[in-house]
């Protein structure tokens, strides 16, 4: 039967391809690699990264900070204090140091809890990026499944193709031989040649669909491009696999939650920026270490030390609407993100009922596919047994043929549609329903 001899050519080409060291990629290599190559994974680790960086930057609100200086004055006119000494009227220049030297120390002890909601919202966003994280890793993974099984169908209907060709090129052999004998017409030769055109044109075009595939399984693979031989097969998936999918998706998509929380965080940090309006409190305490006696900066007996401790309270009364539209900006900031949510929410639950139905719509149409294929080649024999025997022509033979190499193809393209439709459904549902390793 003309489906074996595709399976066995293909074998025979994957052994071939082992035997003369050509390299040669399964799903399980293809997992693998994209696990350590996906540029979409390592783009969502060096968020996550940032964001853990982001958290740490929020927690200096909690800390105190240090400056030190250094002043050195290279020309001077000192300010003057006028002041009356035992009634005579005396005019006294205002010593500044040439050199000095400054270390300032300030810890904020009331800020209105903006440095609270600015903490809590890095944590949120730290943990939105991990369940970013673990997403895209889920994402890719399921996405290069999806790929691979796309690239090895294009393969296999590039070979269904080419048996294709292949027969109705002996056919067209054959038709020429019987027209010499008078058996067939022009007639039958002119319509087999228009068949062998249209064979040529489809092998054509399935070899450039076999390429466009690659192409896009080395982009999910993190790379320009993919030559190697795909190996494996295309597994049979029935409707029962989904029977036992858990309904609740929005709990099981992790982008989701990274999205919830990202909208939480938005909300903290307009909560943050709403308080602009509080007065800040901190302590501060600043040591000094200068030399007002003389200009040298290295005279280290003419230097002297003095200390400033104290509160500071600062209040923003008014900053030109600067703070205002900081937190109007956040404001409308979570009301966008909030809607973004609604609308991934109910996108989800859309996209889960289609895959769904798609789904158990392929696997009735691979059914009927398979039988068709059935029905087709036994169609082939008789027609062959029919031709011995002078019962049926050659024409007939065609037809035959021609039909299981469009049954085949439509198995073929059933099956990729399941597969699709599956892991579709995976990545809407954030569940995984099928092992295919």
């Amino acid at each position: 039967m003309v489906f074996f001899r595709v399976i066995l050519f293909a074998s025979i080409y994957f052994i071939s391809f082992k035997v003369f060291g050509i390299e040669v990629l399964t799903l399980e290599g293809a997992l693998k690699e994209a696990n350590q190559n996906s540029l979409l994974v390592q783009k969502a680790q060096a968020s996550m990264e940032e964001m853990k960086w982001k958290k740490r930057e929020t927690s200096s609100g909690y800390l105190p900070v240090f400056t030190a200086g250094l002043n050195y004055l290279t020309d001077k006119k000192y300010m003057l204090l006028d002041t009356t000494l035992g009634g005579n009227n005396l005019t006294i220049p205002q010593v500044v140091p040439t050199t000095q030297y400054t270390l300032r120390a300030t810890l904020p002890l009331f800020d209105g809890l903006v440095n609270i909601k600015r903490y809590q919202a890095g944590a949120l966003l730290e943990e939105a990026s991990s369940k970013d994280l673990e997403w895209t890793v889920f994402s890719i993974h399921r996405q290069t499944i999806l790929q691979f099984y796309k690239s090895l169908s294009t393969q296999v209907l590039s070979e269904v193709a080419e048996q294709n060709l292949k027969t109705l090129q002996d056919h067209l052999k054959d038709i020429k031989a019987f027209k010499k004998v008078g058996v067939s017409t022009n007639y039958d030769v002119l319509r087999v040649e228009v068949q062998v055109s249209e064979a040529s044109s489809e092998w054509l075009n399935s070899q450039d669909n076999v390429e466009i595939a690659k192409y896009k399984l080395g982009e999910i693979l993190g790379k320009e491009q993919e030559i190697r031989l795909l190996n494996g097969k295309l597994p049979i998936l029935n409707e029962s696999i989904i029977n036992h999918i858990d309904q609740n998706i929005l709990e099981k998509r992790t982008d989701i939650l990274a999205l919830k929380l990202k909208t939480q965080a938005q909300e903290k940090n307009y909560e943050g920026l709403s308080r602009y309006w509080i007065p800040r409190i901190s302590i501060f305490g600043e040591a000094q270490y200068y030399n007002n006696k003389n200009d040298r900066f290295d005279d280290s007996e003419s230097f002297r030390n003095g200390y400033l401790v104290g509160l500071n309270l600062s209040w923003n009364i008014f900053d030109g609407m600067n703070s205002i539209s900081r937190s109007a900006q956040a404001e409308q900031q979570v009301i966008q993100t909030q809607k973004t949510l609604k609308m991934t929410e109910i996108k989800a639950k859309q996209d889960f009922e289609f895959w769904k139905r798609k789904f158990k719509y392929f696997c009735s149409v691979y059914k009927s596919r398979s039988n068709d294929v059935i029905r087709s080649e036994e169609a082939v024999r008789l027609a062959k047994e029919g031709r011995k025997a002078g019962l049926r022509t050659s024409t007939d033979l065609l037809d035959a043929e021609s039909d299981l190499f469009r049954s085949r193809a439509g198995q073929v393209t059933a099956q990729i549609g399941a597969i699709e439709a599956l892991i579709n459904l995976e990545l809407v549902s954030g569940q995984k329903i099928y092992d295919f390793n």
